[in-house]
Formats: C-alpha cells, sequence, structure tokens
C-alpha cells in the first residue's frame, strides 16, 4: 500500500473548524484558564468540522510509513536502514491530533531498537489467568492475580492479536499491541501455551456466568476492560457487553482502561457511547469509571477538556495514569525540566479537564530508574511547596509480575530499599518491602552516575 503523507495545514484547518463550532463554551473557557491551546483559523473551503469530529476519518489517516515519518521528523534521517529493520516488525501509528503535538508527540516516535518485556504486569502468568471451557477449546476470560478485588479483561480477537490504532512507542503491551505477537499462558516452570480469545461479548457473557457461579470468585467487585485500545468496539458491541454485565452479581465498578480521551482519539466518546455508560450506571448503581492514560501537558487537549467534562457529566470518573517515560516527561539530565512537565501536566488535568492525576507508572521497559523516578516523586508529591493537593497524584506504582503484585512507592521507602550493583552485568537488582510482609526483586539496568550510588538509599 503506498503512503500518503499526512498534510498538516490541512489537519490544522480542519482542527479549528471543529473548534469554532463544536468545543463547549465551558471547555473552551477552562482551556483559556489553565494555557491550554485552542487553536483558530479562517474558514477554509477544504476543511470540515464533522471530518475532526469522527473518530474514524482519525484512524484512517494515521502515520504509518518509514518514508513519512523521516519527512516530517529530521532526527530519523540518515537512519532510513535501521528504521525500515525496526519497522517489519513494529506497527507504526501516530494519529493526526498527536502529529500536531509539538511535544506530545514524542510519546509515539519509535525508540530503534526497544524490546519490551513480554509480560511486565505478569497478567500472563498461568497462576494468574482465568480461563473457560467453551465449544471444545479453552478460552481466554481474564487476569485475576490471587486474592485481588479486580478482575483485569484484555479483549483481543483471532490468535490473540490485540488491536491498538494509538501507537505508544513504550506500550506495557508492545509484544501484542506493536510487534503482533499473541498473548500467551505462561507456566512457572518456562511451558508456554497459546491461549484463544473469544469475541468480546462471548468473553464477558462467559466470565459474568463463572463469577456468579464459582464462589472462588464471590470477592471479585472490580471490572477493568483493557486492552489494545477497548474503545475501539463499536457501540453495539459496548451495549451488548453492558447487557451482560448487568446480570454480574458481585459487579460494584466497572472501569475501562484507555488512551483514546488524551491520547488522540477523543472524539470517539460520541453521544450514543455516553448514553450506554450513563444508563448502565444510573440503572445498576454499579461505579462507572475509566482509567485514562496521559504523559505529556500536549496532550490534555481542547478536543480532550472537551470530552473530558462530558464523561463527567455522565457519571463517569476519570483516572488519569501518568506513565514516567524518558525523552516524553523524564529527562535524566534534567530532573528540573522533568518537574515542570509533571507539574503542568498534573495541573492541566486537575484543573483543565477536572480529573485529578490518579498514579504515576514506573517506565516498565527500562528507561526511567527508580532513584531519579523516587526524587521527582519527592520534589511534587511529598514536598508541599509548589502544589495544592488537588493536583497531586494518589499513587505511584512499581509493577510487578508477581503473585504479591504491584508495590506502591514514596520517597521514604528509599531508606527500607537494599539495592547491590552489578558493574559486569550492567545491572541494578533491589530487595523491596511489600505490603504482603514479604520482599521482593526488583532489578533495571545500570547508568553511571544515575542509578549506581547506593549511597542514595540513605537518610541525608
Amino acid at each position: 500500500m503506498a503512503s500518503t503523507p499526512p498534510d498538516l495545514d490541512l489537519l490544522r484547518r480542519t482542527r479549528a473548524a471543529w473548534m469554532r463550532t463544536q468545543l463547549s463554551p465551558e471547555a473552551r473557557s477552562r482551556c483559556l484558564r489553565n494555557g491550554i491551546e485552542v487553536p483558530g483559523a479562517p474558514e477554509q473551503g477544504d476543511a470540515r468540522a464533522d471530518d475532526w469530529a469522527s473518530w474514524q476519518w482519525h484512524n484512517a489517516r494515521r502515520l504509518r510509513y518509514a518514508e513519512d515519518l523521516v519527512a516530517l521528523f529530521p532526527e530519523y534521517a540518515g537512519r532510513e536502514v535501521a528504521l525500515d529493520a525496526y519497522l517489519e516488525r513494529y506497527e507504526l501509528s501516530i494519529l493526526p491530533l498527536n502529529l500536531l503535538l509539538p511535544e506530545g508527540v514524542r510519546k509515539f516516535l519509535p525508540r530503534l531498537g526497544l524490546e519490551p518485556p513480554e509480560d511486565p504486569y505478569g497478567v500472563q502468568r498461568a497462576d494468574s489467568v482465568v480461563v473457560g471451557e467453551h465449544q471444545d477449546r479453552t478460552w481466554y476470560l481474564a487476569t485475576r492475580k490471587p486474592d485481588y478485588a479486580t478482575f483485569l479483561v484484555i479483549m483481543g480477537g483471532g490468535a490473540g492479536r490485540i488491536y491498538c490504532p494509538i501507537g505508544c512507542a513504550g506500550c506495557y503491551r508492545g509484544h501484542q499491541t506493536r510487534f503482533g505477537q499473541p498473548l500467551r499462558v505462561r507456566h512457572d516452570d518456562g511451558r508456554v501455551e497459546d491461549v484463544h480469545f473469544p469475541p468480546p461479548t462471548s468473553q464477558i457473557a462467559w466470565l459474568v456466568e463463572a463469577w456468579n457461579a464459582q464462589e472462588v470468585f464471590a470477592d471479585a467487585y472490580d471490572l477493568l476492560l483493557s486492552g489494545g485500545e477497548p474503545m475501539m468496539l463499536s457501540n453495539r458491541l459496548w451495549a451488548e457487553i453492558l447487557v451482560h454485565l448487568r446480570c454480574a452479581r458481585h459487579l460494584r465498578c466497572l472501569r475501562i482502561c484507555t488512551g483514546a480521551l488524551f491520547l488522540g482519539l477523543p472524539t470517539r466518546f460520541d453521544d450514543a457511547f455516553l448514553s450506554l455508560l450513563e444508563a448502565f450506571r444510573r440503572d445498576t448503581g454499579v461505579a462507572t469509571k475509566m482509567a485514562v492514560h496521559v504523559a505529556h501537558p500536549d496532550q490534555v487537549t481542547a478536543e480532550a477538556v472537551h470530552a473530558a467534562l462530558r464523561l463527567q457529566a455522565a457519571g463517569v470518573e476519570l483516572q488519569p495514569q501518568i506513565p514516567l517515560e524518558p525523552g516524553v516527561n523524564v529527562w535524566l539530565e534534567d530532573l528540573d525540566r522533568s518537574e515542570r512537565t509533571l507539574r503542568e501536566l498534573a495541573r492541566r488535568l486537575a484543573m483543565g479537564a477536572g480529573a485529578r492525576p490518579y498514579k504515576w507508572l514506573l517506565d516498565l521497559l527500562g528507561g526511567v530508574p527508580l532513584l531519579p523516578a523516587l526524587e521527582l516523586w519527592r520534589r511534587i508529591h511529598d514536598r508541599h511547596q509548589g502544589e495544592s493537593d488537588l493536583t497531586k497524584p494518589t499513587s505511584f506504582a512499581l509493577t510487578l509480575p508477581r503473585a504479591e503484585g504491584n508495590v506502591n512507592l514514596s520517597y521514604h521507602s528509599l531508606w527500607a530499599i537494599e539495592a547491590s550493583i552489578d558493574r559486569g552485568a550492567g545491572r541494578v537488582r533491589y530487595r523491596l518491602p511489600h505490603p504482603s510482609g514479604v520482599r521482593v526483586d526488583y532489578e533495571e539496568p545500570l547508568l553511571p552516575g544515575v542509578n549506581d550510588d547506593p549511597s542514595l538509599l540513605r537518610p541525608a
């Protein structure tokens, strides 16, 4: 398929046409008060507001080819051979809105040579995978770490292909979403099994059936629908899914994990979808929330503010999750810049979009080490200077692919952490206290001058 280079001028004019006719007055005033750009331009005959309002239009105009990437981002010039080799395995995808973000676009630029870990969350561990037997086959239904209150439902199709058009270069599920690998069940003895995905409505129906019938699941009350990108399901499929969820006896909280709101597809949250969620929440009493992925102040766009206000008016609580990513919101050589970026992101979320930052996530691909991440947390969260509590994230998660689950970090964690440096292997190994009463292992690449000084783990 031949490439079609994006016409950035046309994108800007189309966006401006949408701003003039469809941005709500409240969203406009919130943006102007909080330093969020509201682009404007003279009326143009070839720019249609209805195009910008269509998430399908955006999806069809993603940047997907190496030659277009090199034309727009000169830093890849001279690296075409390496880029072509990388893109033979990696699915490039940059949405039109993200192409217009001066700094926020960096989240979507491929990191050449990056190999994501296969299962950084442990969602494929055999002791955490919930399966069902139907039609003489074993199907993946969900993931639930032992004793957790949450079912994580990864929604896929075919032989485990998990689709996401948003194209985050540092995707924590990058093996499936960017490198085209199937989801597999991984056993402690090293055995690996393929897992089959049922259609989304069958997946939810079978999970609800098992949830209602099996006593071992009775204490699970939180359902987190993930992907890929679950907002790529049609409103018709969402309607069918919500019908099945109305029958889940133990369900108290429904969460949808999505990048669509802040990462390029905010217009996906149309009237029909909002009506479905509002009716479900109203009729069932189930708390309805969205775990929304965001990494840079640029990504709190006027379109996202508009959609966020509409979601909240429908009774949907937003829980922004902020991954710490190198070159996006963390620069190891300049923690002051990192601090300014993360502060501004928190303010735009809390005051512009009306959604207090919920969680920081340590970079799962090893790009941001533990010690500078904790220093940034100290500056923004544990100190009281410079920020209202309304802008401070509520937790900082170090995700672990273990049955014990994640660790919530604090600057004070430093003095309970044990570290050893293996210079020969180029690794730093930590022993972390876990709330379950055990110590768990964590390791990361050794970066001289960044995480190679164990004295940082001692009180000043």
